[in-house]
């Protein structure tokens, strides 16, 4: 479903002057509970905390807090961007160390990710959102505050059809983040 600019806010944003936004790519339910195992699997193996099946995701693009009034804007760049869907072959763990974080990434980057993320990188650069300068690495993450992190390894593959993309609101909470879609489109 595509969401136009005419869209009402919604209602937890109608008293916001900000949100916390990203675009990521969301699994359907059967791909996200496959990713949800692992997480527990991995959590266990780590002694860190699973992450929840409704966080699963794969962000194309963190934008940081965001003025609510820049949402149409935001929708019209997810308008534009290229709608191909990709297969994501989801075969190497490892962690991030310093900051506690176990993943999941693909060790082959299709071009048509590559081609989503440089399109919106830009789109948003044209608009005066800037990213941050580091390297795209399409991950999943498994489990954060891990005390002894997965080393790297390959593992059975989780492959995901790509078929949607989310421009995704995110409120800070003592309990960890709640999640909003706040626009979708679907790829094909």
């Amino acid at each position: 479903m595509n969401i136009s600019d005419t869209q009402s806010i919604p209602a937890d944003l109608n008293t916001a002057t900000t949100v916390r936004a990203f675009y990521a790519l969301v699994p359907d339910e059967a791909i996200r509970m496959q990713f949800v195992a692992l997480a527990r699997d991995v959590a266990r193996r780590s002694r860190g905390r699973a992450m929840m099946g409704d966080h699963v995701h794969l962000t194309l693009a963190f934008l940081g807090d965001v003025a609510v009034s820049t949402l149409p804007v935001l929708r019209r760049i997810g308008d534009r961007l290229p709608h191909a869907g990709s297969i994501l072959d989801f075969d190497l763990l490892g962690a991030w160390r310093a900051s506690g974080v176990a993943w999941i990434a693909p060790s082959v980057v299709p071009q048509a990710l590559l081609d989503v993320h440089a399109s919106l990188r830009d789109a948003l650069a044209d608009a005066g959102i800037m990213l941050d300068a580091r390297p795209f690495r399409p991950h999943i993450t498994l489990a954060r505050r891990c005390v002894q992190p997965h080393p790297r390894a390959h593992c059975a593959p989780i492959r995901w059809p790509v078929n949607r993309l989310s421009l995704i609101g995110s409120e800070l909470r003592p309990e960890g983040p709640l999640y909003s879609e706040l626009a979708t489109w679907e790829l094909a």
